[in-house]
């Protein structure tokens, strides 16, 4: 070999050697990095003329896992919608209580029936009676209280889904510009390139925790990015998603095909809303959870309520318990003043008020709990008949209201207690998937640090071999060095 091409593999060498090192360095570094992955220099031999000369170095190669990296964004996604379900059933079944608990609607109506039975075994006493007007009334503000907090439920989910639609077009339009950045990085330029595709692994994550998507390898280093039904976000160009936000969700409000009151998902003129069972239709990730909270979530808890109410209404409206009300005329409860009409429930729970003749409020007075809601004189002190009626009407057994999916007849605190139940189940349930699905994501996780982390021991046994690789070379061209100097003197 001679002293010539001795001096070029040096070099190359030498030069190929502070690359690497460059590089494990800046795995080292970056080891507790979110997002990091472990970076690898490719060398290959160095031709020039057909003949060797020396090393070069490829690129930089990036030790991702794809498949393991779909597999944990998929399970990111499934998490996703999972806890938004669990946390908006944690939120009613907080707001709602349950039996036992000192607040909550079931303790509203315990409250209301203890205090009929002390009124109606001493009717006159004004204490009493005042007692079993403040447990009317937090009764009514209960049922006023819940629907406020379930339409502010579905308003939010409303409008994260507006919020998640521009995070995710946002990504998209950086995603197209780093596709383009990438593309045109050269792979020698350090670790720039690699530095790119860590940024777009991220965005990609946050997308698909989000949207469950598929990202497609291209030539150049691009990437397409899919919904895994197979609607293209990201080819060549970007496809935004569509969504008109609704502001103030009224009562009774739906989204069926577009032809309701509420928006739908869309790239294009693709239906991508979740649950309506469309080719393209999304079943995973946080938008899916908004949606299922806005269309399905929200409104059986909302008409369940409003059944609910509509019965407490029924139950005291009936003729046959207060000869001095007129007939047809609401009882101790009333919707919005006025007796219940079964063909317009919706939003009952909102409207639920008490009758301005016992509520002093309104002119009324507690004393027409036990002289009749229609007396326009004080009445016997010790009759307890009107009361013991209305203490009935709470305990009679009625069929259950269809929405409330119990069969069978029940008191009014019955069918708050099955309400209760059946959220609470729902909420348990839920909270189970949700942490199951987060068990599977971080264990996903786990391994995809296994399989793309960086080592620190080992970086730092690599450089030990690249500072004996880089002080060899620099050892050859010290020699060559010297012979030169020598053949000089000759």
């Amino acid at each position: 070999m001679s002293l010539s091409r001795a001096l070029s593999n040096a070099y190359t060498g030498l030069a190929t050697s502070g690359f690497r090192a460059n590089v494990a360095a800046s795995n080292v570094a970056n080891a507790s990095t979110p997002g990091y992955v472990r970076r690898e220099v490719i060398t290959t031999e160095n031709v020039a003329g057909n003949r060797a000369n020396g090393v070069r170095v490829a690129g930089v190669e990036r030790h991702q896992d794809f498949s393991l990296t779909r597999l944990r964004r998929d399970s990111d996604a499934s998490f996703g919608r999972a806890n938004i379900l669990a946390s908006a059933y944690d939120q009613l079944n907080s707001e709602l209580g349950a039996p036992g608990d000192e607040y909550g609607l079931f303790a509203s109506f315990e409250s209301l029936e203890s205090n009929f039975r002390e009124l109606a075994s001493t009717p006159e006493s004004p204490a009493l009676q005042n007692a079993v007007l403040a447990s009317s009334t937090e009764l009514v503000n209960q049922f006023n209280d819940l629907a406020t907090m379930t339409n502010s439920l579905r308003n939010n989910a409303d409008a994260n889904i507006g919020r998640s639609v521009e995070t995710v077009n946002t990504a998209l339009e950086r995603l197209h510009t780093l596709n383009g950045d990438i593309a045109s990085m050269n792979p020698l330029s350090g670790d720039g390139a690699a530095a790119l595709e860590d940024e777009r692994q991220k965005l990609i994550d946050s997308i698909a925790e989000i949207i469950p998507i598929n990202d497609i390898r291209k030539d150049g280093g691009q990437v397409d990015i899919v919904t895994d039904n197979g609607v293209y976000l990201l080819s060549g160009e970007v496809h935004e998603l569509s969504f008109q936000p609704a502001g103030v969700i009224p009562p009774g409000a739906s989204y069926a095909d577009g032809t309701g009151n509420l928006s739908g998902l869309f790239v294009g003129d693709q239906e991508l809303t979740p649950g309506t069972g469309g080719n393209f239709s999304l079943s995973s990730g946080t938008l899916a959870g908004y949606f299922s909270v806005r269309d399905n979530v929200a409104p059986t808890f909302s008409a369940q309520l409003d059944s609910l109410a509509a019965d407490l209404v029924s139950r005291f409206s009936n003729d046959g318990l207060d000869p001095t009300k007129a007939a047809g005329a609401p009882g101790i409860f009333t919707d919005a003043g006025g007796p219940v009409d079964v063909t317009n429930i919706s939003g009952i729970a909102g409207r639920l008020r008490l009758n301005a003749a016992i509520d002093p409020v309104q002119g009324g007075s507690a004393t027409r709990f036990r002289d009749g809601l229609g007396a326009t004189t004080t009445g016997p002190t010790g009759n307890a008949d009107i009361i013991n009626g209305f203490l009935d009407a709470l305990n009679a057994s009625n069929s259950a209201p269809s929405d409330l999916g119990l069969s069978g007849s029940f008191s009014s605190i019955e069918l708050v207690a099955g309400f209760s139940s059946v959220i609470g189940e729902n909420s348990i349930r839920h909270n189970a998937l949700s942490a199951s699905a987060l068990t599977r994501s971080n264990a996903l996780y786990d391994a995809e640090i296994q399989k793309s982390g960086v080592d620190t021991d080992q970086e730092m046994q690599s450089l030990l071999l690249i500072e004996q690789s880089y002080a060899a070379n620099a050892r050859v061209i010290q020699t060559v060095g010297e012979m030169i100097d020598r053949l000089m003197q000759i």
